[in-house]
């Protein structure tokens, strides 16, 4: 695989494929991993997509208005390249990244935020998905109930308290998103582990999985990434790969 396919690979995942999905979602009370389990698929159209998601859409772990900003110490690990600098993250959340002088890198840390920021904000559902219309395809093998976004390609599976996987396609690439990890907090779900596989759309020859494995602390009343690794792998099993290809890591989080 070519630099400028896996660059490519790098800006998708980061800044359009997991910002455009919000992988961690929650099912309303009344839709629990034991209703899915035992509800017949002829009785599955009787659970609203739409609400299902409006639902878990509304249980993800995010920033409230009051939120300060902050400002942190970045150093990241990419590939054999290696630097720091500084993250600032403004209250209009607005990120600058200072003092990394390599593009790629600048890029891929500026990339790292901006997604993390897309997951935080708080936004209302009716602003992001008011215009789509959700529909229910069963159950998989696994017992995860299957939502199909009307008149799109993308589609979803949803099992317990989590979207376990995401279907999109972006051109000639068809992108694979699958949550492995959670991580409960009172206030929310948070990502703490991930795979996105991209695929070539009309072979479905695999382009390049990633492995990301991502932690959160609690910094004064919000909880921020601290710490992210991700395995590059165009074998099945990315993440036993021993060795991290890109580590980031955020020290001396400062609120502004």
């Amino acid at each position: 695989m070519t630099q400028l396919l896996q660059h490519r690979i790098i800006c998708w995942s980061l800044s359009l494929i997991i910002a455009s999905i919000s992988c961690v979602f929650g099912l309303p009370a009344s839709v629990n991993a034991q209703s899915i389990s035992n509800t017949h698929p002829t009785q599955i159209a009787t659970v609203s997509a739409s609400e299902a998601f409006r639902n878990a859409y509304n249980q993800r772990y995010t920033w409230d208005k009051n939120f300060p900003g902050y400002s942190a110490e970045v150093s990241i690990t990419h590939r054999g390249d290696i630097d720091q600098g500084i993250v600032r993250v403004q209250p209009d959340l607005s990120v600058d990244v200072i003092n990394v002088e390599p593009d790629n890198l600048r890029e891929l840390v500026a990339n790292t935020v901006k997604m993390e920021i897309i997951h935080r904000r708080r936004l209302p559902f009716e602003q992001l998905h008011g215009n789509n219309d959700f529909e229910l395809k069963g159950k998989d093998e696994y017992g995860a109930l299957k939502i199909n976004q009307v008149g799109d390609n993308s589609y979803y599976k949803v099992k317990g308290d989590v979207i376990t996987q995401v279907n999109r396609s972006f051109g000639d690439v068809a992108v694979t998103v699958d949550t492995l990890g959670t991580t409960k907090t009172p206030e929310g779900y948070l990502v703490s582990h991930f795979k996105t596989t991209f695929r070539d759309a009309q072979t479905d020859e695999v382009l390049e999985k990633e492995d990301v494995r991502d932690f959160h602390e609690k910094v004064g009343n919000y909880y921020l990434l601290t710490n992210r690794t991700i395995r590059y792998n165009q074998a099945e099993n990315p993440e036993k790969n021993p060795v991290a290809d890109t580590r980031i890591r955020f020290n001396d989080i400062q609120p502004l």
